[in-house]
């Protein structure tokens, strides 16, 4: 299981839609859990909050500082974490203020979308549809060319 954790609920309609689309999308390939927590008045107990929800899982924190990789290189990262290894992968977005170091120490990977920045909203729906392109590129689809 895919699980995505992010802090704040996403305003924007347009990027709700998205995200609903690629949840959607994601249902044939495999299951994908997107969890929205209250946004706090501090990053620690954003951070705190989110440390409770994390399982026995890979941890990926979505970082602006972390590594890079193409959507080959990332859809090889989801068949060996998700079909080939324990199945448990957790993205962590957090809110437009970041990360506490406490959920940055728990991760097992810090991952950038992109060299530029993102809003946080936006980053979800990119991510998902990271995921889904991961998925197709797995099942050698046509949806990545």
């Amino acid at each position: 299981m895919i699980r995505i954790i992010t802090i704040g609920k996403t305003k924007e309609k347009y990027l709700k839609q998205g995200i609903d689309d690629f949840l959607t999308r994601l249902k044939p390939f495999h299951k994908v859990e997107y969890v929205e927590l209250k946004d706090k008045k501090s990053i620690k107990q954003e951070g705190k909050d989110i440390l409770k929800k994390i399982k026995d899982e890979f941890v990926v924190v979505m970082d602006e500082r972390g590594n890079e990789c193409n959507s080959k290189v990332f859809s090889e990262f989801i068949k060996k974490k998700c079909l080939e290894e324990s199945g448990k992968l957790v993205f962590i977005i957090g809110s437009a203020t970041g990360l506490s170091d406490e959920v940055k120490e728990k991760a097992n990977l810090r991952l950038a979308l992109s060299q530029m920045t993102y809003t946080h909203e936006m980053a979800r729906l990119f991510l998902l549809e990271q995921i889904y392109r991961g998925f197709n590129i797995i099942k050698g689809t046509k949806y990545h060319k």
